[in-house]
């Protein structure tokens, strides 16, 4: 039998996780494939100032809370290796958002029609904050792993993490935007869901 009261966690984390990922549509750097014109490269257009602060931020929670919240709403045990999925969907919401997607759903086409829309995608903010996003993600399955003793898993999230720093080194305030934000996340997690969280 489902417990009631994990199933209410659950839905509070996916609420948490569907705001989270709303507002980093709102405020996440955006290619814009048109703005480079016939000679000069695609523009990356940031909505707010703190698109590199809040972006990362946000979606790294977001991801925690959306994995998270998906197993205690079934009432499932989150293994180490079902938290992985948490730096992936950080890291594919970026890219996602940098096409332009939180606005518009045709602007993913734009940018896979301009092969230098995707280089753009690739080195410029979003992949920022993507890096970014992903570090904070790891830190999910990390925490997981660590309580459960998976090794293999721990291995794996520690070289996300690694490469995270390699990426987002540009611009260490995003990554550490992303990191503490992750590490928020997890935190809460710990008086949110003891059951699973705690060693």
């Amino acid at each position: 039998m489902l417990s009631v009261s994990r199933r209410i966690r659950g839905s509070v984390l996916l609420a948490l996780a569907a705001v989270a990922f709303a507002s980093a549509a709102a405020v996440a750097p955006v290619i814009v494939p048109e703005a480079g014109g016939a000679s000069g490269s695609p523009a990356a257009v940031s909505p707010s100032p703190l698109s590199l602060l809040a972006a990362p931020a946000l979606l790294a929670a977001g991801s925690v809370f959306l994995v998270a919240g998906a197993a205690a709403l079934v009432d499932a045990d989150l293994s180490a290796r079902a938290a992985l999925l948490s730096p992936a969907l950080g890291a594919v919401g970026a890219l996602a958002l940098g096409t332009g997607i939180g606005t518009d759903f045709g602007a993913p086409l734009a940018a896979f029609a301009a092969p230098e829309a995707l280089t753009a995608l690739g080195s410029g903010l979003p992949a920022v904050v993507a890096a970014s996003a992903l570090g904070g993600g790891a830190i999910a399955p990390v925490v997981r792993a660590a309580t459960t003793e998976d090794t293999v898993t721990l291995l794996v999230g520690s070289a996300l993490l690694l490469a995270a720093v390699a990426s987002g080194s540009e611009a260490p305030i995003a990554l550490a935007s992303g990191g503490v934000s992750g590490a928020v996340a997890v935190g809460s997690l710990w008086a949110l869901d003891p059951g699973t969280w705690r060693p």
